[in-house]
């Protein structure tokens, strides 16, 4: 049954409107801090962005022209993306520690109209928090660390305990499934986080462990009827298991360090296929970045060396999934840019290959340059 979009803007107009987080606000018509004490309950806030997006990408691979790989010809494909995006995010307070929050999805794929999703309910979860605990239950977006182990919107609860300064860290856990089209593309799992807080050092570690809501076909069956493994050269693992310890150094306010350490294991039934390995992402952070504030800047450069098995769904706008499970390593660049007050436009590259090669696959490469702007209200 289609999501009634029109009760939920009635419902939300009956509800007293404050401007969101994204939207600049003159300090001198903001209400005073006993004033915001007092307001009623329940209220909306509301904000948005909208995002123009232009990207391309190079994609060029070797394989075999037949079984006896005498011949490795290279392939090349380039890639456009022309996207048009608008999100908006109502918020309900129904009380000071408690809220309902959802998000409005828009997406036009200019280059390939079949891309399109037209507006959905993207998330919707409810959210209680308090000095020391925090709940979150619903569709809401699970972003860990820096992301380059998950990126994705999920149903399920998570909460958090503690803070990071505290002797015993700030405590995060989390259970539920990703979201997808079928079972195939779902999947199931949970994690346990740990923050700590020690001066200008913060240490975070996890373990995850997520599995397909529905084992995975074979990836190259005309060559297992043949006896042949597809090895790194298949796709997907029906089981993953992540272990990722973070640690970022602040020296000064602009400037960031941070090293990601990983280790995975990942295993796909029907190709016979299993794997355990460690990799890292180091990153260097430059720049105060504040979409309310025109002029300023952040700039980052990354260096990734990930084994496939260690990515659920990353955060980059490189096409991680094309290098099959043969891992990739590479670098990545980007930098924000506040126009005026509320528009930011952005920049980013990557250059990557593939970590290891395949008995099917070898030498791929990837190029990926895109820009974007962003409006926030």
């Amino acid at each position: 049954m289609a999501f009634p979009f029109w009760l939920a803007f009635v419902f939300f107009l009956a509800l007293p409107v404050s401007p969101g987080e994204g939207a600049p606000v003159d300090p001198s018509q903001a209400d005073p801090p006993e004033k915001q004490e007092q307001r009623n309950t329940p209220w909306l806030e509301l904000h948005g962005d909208y995002r123009y997006l232009y990207g391309k990408g190079r994609f060029a691979a070797r394989t075999p022209v037949n079984l006896k790989k005498s011949r490795w010809p290279r392939t090349d494909q380039d890639v456009f993306l022309l996207q048009r995006r608008l999100r908006l995010f109502p918020v309900v307070h129904t009380s000071q520690d408690t809220q309902l929050k959802f998000m409005i999805e828009d997406k036009r794929n200019d280059k390939d109209h079949t891309q399109d999703h037209h507006p959905t309910l993207s998330r919707a979860y409810l959210q209680h928090e308090n000095s020391h605990t925090k709940w979150e239950l619903g569709r809401f977006n699970l972003y860990l660390m820096d992301g380059n182990v998950i990126d994705k919107r999920v149903d399920g609860i998570r909460t958090s305990f503690g803070k990071n300064t505290d002797p015993g860290g700030r405590i995060t856990l989390f259970a539920g499934q990703t979201t997808g089209n079928d079972n195939l593309h779902r999947k199931t799992g949970w994690f346990a986080l740990e923050e700590k807080q020690l001066g200008k050092l913060n240490l975070r570690s996890a373990f995850l462990d997520f599995r397909t809501r529905q084992s995975l076909p074979a990836s190259l069956p005309a060559l297992q009827q043949l006896g042949l493994e597809p090895g790194a050269s298949g796709t997907g693992f029906d089981r993953q298991q992540i272990w990722t310890t973070r640690l970022e150094y602040q020296p000064r306010d602009r400037w960031l360090f941070d090293l990601e350490l990983l280790g995975s294991k990942g295993s796909q039934g029907r190709d016979g296929y299993r794997e355990r390995k460690t990799g890292f992402v180091a990153a260097v952070t430059y720049g105060e970045l504040d979409e309310r504030k025109g002029g300023t800047w952040e700039t980052w450069l990354r260096y990734y060396d990930q084994p496939q098995s260690s990515i659920l769904y990353h955060t980059m706008d490189g096409d991680t999934g094309f290098f099959q499970r043969q891992g990739f390593r590479g670098w990545g660049a980007r930098m924000d840019y506040v126009v005026f007050p509320g528009l930011v436009w952005a920049i980013e590259g990557f250059r990557l290959q593939n970590r290891k090669t395949g008995p099917f696959t070898r030498d791929f490469r990837e190029w990926v340059l895109g820009t974007s702007v962003t409006a926030y209200f």
